[in-house]
């Protein structure tokens, strides 16, 4: 016999439409390809939990079991591209917390620190009209850019630390005339390896390049032309891929300076970290 209380289980608080409009997606990801009027839940006890185990946020597997657990119909959050995840991530904040969120800033102008309330729906309107397509041209090229999935951010992510971390302990090894060599050739392995991954999140953008009514999609095909090639299409590639983040970056929203006799005006993003931006206060 089930319990009364299985007829009291949570029920959407919001139903959004993905800024991507499900184009970068298949239905693998989202159940029925549903990217409008998506049902958005408030996290639950074990959500919470979840953002409160470093690991798991370090690796990012917290964030994708919680969005899947407020948003079911997203399948496969790995796959999800940045902007939609940000968006996520603020209607599951609205959802379970409600609108209104306060948020602590630094003028620019005075260093004042402000208090401040914003109203995340409005945030959330910001994230409209986001470019869907992008391309550029180099040397007769076309050259098709997408962003990239939560699963790639990760991963580099978690490559970079790894590598910084590397790096901060070769800087630590006192030098001396015997290992001055040695270390070097240490410092010059990190920077090679570092450059390497920044060249393999630049080309990890390029969804096709195109020439001549033909057109290559293969990553393994597209990185050894990047690699290869003139410095050009790498820097190109860099710039761009620059402008589009700049294009797809969190809304910015307004604050006005509570130091009388400055009122400066200025805009600033919203941090999410999570130990705040999720509350989790009853775990502290």
């Amino acid at each position: 016999m089930s319990s009364f209380l299985q007829n009291h289980q949570r029920q959407p608080k919001l139903f959004v439409d993905l800024p991507s409009k499900g184009k970068w997606y298949t239905d693998s990801c989202l159940q029925d390809m549903q990217s409008t009027s998506v049902p958005v839940y408030g996290m639950n006890a074990m959500d919470e939990i979840l953002f409160k185990t470093p690991d798991a946020l370090f690796t990012g597997r917290a964030t994708a079991e919680v969005i899947h657990s407020c948003i079911p119909t997203i399948l496969d959050p790995w796959e999800l591209v940045g902007y939609d995840i940000d968006f996520i991530l603020i209607s599951m904040r609205i959802s379970t917390y409600g609108d209104d969120m306060p948020v602590t800033t630094n003028c620019p102008k005075c260093s004042t620190e402000n208090q401040s309330r914003i109203s995340l729906g409005k945030l959330l309107e910001g994230f409209d009209n986001y470019p869907l397509d992008f391309k550029f041209e180099e040397g007769g090229f076309e050259f098709n850019i997408r962003p990239i999935t939560y699963k790639k951010t990760s991963e580099f992510s978690m490559q970079n630390y790894a590598l910084q971390r590397e790096l901060w302990q070769v800087q630590q090894i006192e030098r001396t005339e015997a290992n001055a060599l040695d270390l070097e050739k240490k410092l010059q392995d990190v920077y090679a390896r570092t450059s390497l991954l920044n060249l393999e999140l630049a080309v990890s953008h390029i969804e096709s390049i195109a020439k001549d009514g033909e057109i290559e999609s293969d990553l393994e095909e597209v990185s050894n032309f990047i690699k290869t090639s003139d410095m050009a299409f790498y820097a190109k590639l860099k710039d761009k891929i620059f402008e589009l983040t700049q294009k797809w970056n969190f809304p910015l929203f307004d604050v006005v300076c509570e130091n009388e006799e400055c009122n400066h005006k200025y805009k600033t993003n919203l941090d999410i970290d999570y130990s705040n931006f999720f509350g989790v206060s009853s775990l502290n």
